[in-house]
Parts: structure tokens; sequence; C-alpha cells
């Protein structure tokens, strides 16, 4: 696979797609944008420290190491 650069939308598929704004941004694009960034942090969102999102969690931290 060719090495590609990260896009906003790569890390928004894994987001839960709440919209909830608990993480302080209008919505989760808004939020994958800043995490593309490094001007927030993973833990910012309240749903994917759910268990039930621990598998998108994983793959969002892989993503943005």
């Amino acid at each position: 696979m060719v090495d590609q650069e990260l896009s906003v939308f790569d890390i928004y598929e894994y987001l839960p797609h709440t919209n909830c704004k608990n993480c302080g941004e209008n919505n989760c694009m808004a939020f994958a944008q800043k995490l593309l960034e490094g001007s927030k942090t993973i833990g910012g969102c309240a749903p994917l420290r759910e268990d039930i999102f621990e598998n998108k969690r994983k793959k969002i931290l892989e993503l943005i190491k």
C-alpha cells in the first residue's frame, strides 16, 4: 500500500458521528479536524471513551500517532 497523507476523513470515519458537542466542537467533522491538527486529544470525545467504541478509539490512536 502506498503511504498517503492522513486526512480529516480518515479520522472522521472512526468517530461515533453523534455530533454531541461534548468535545467543544459543533460536530464530529470539526473534532476530527482538531485531532488532525493536534489541537484536541482523543480523550475529548466522550462517546469514544465508552466500551462499545473501543475498536474505533484504537484505530484513531493508530492513525494519529
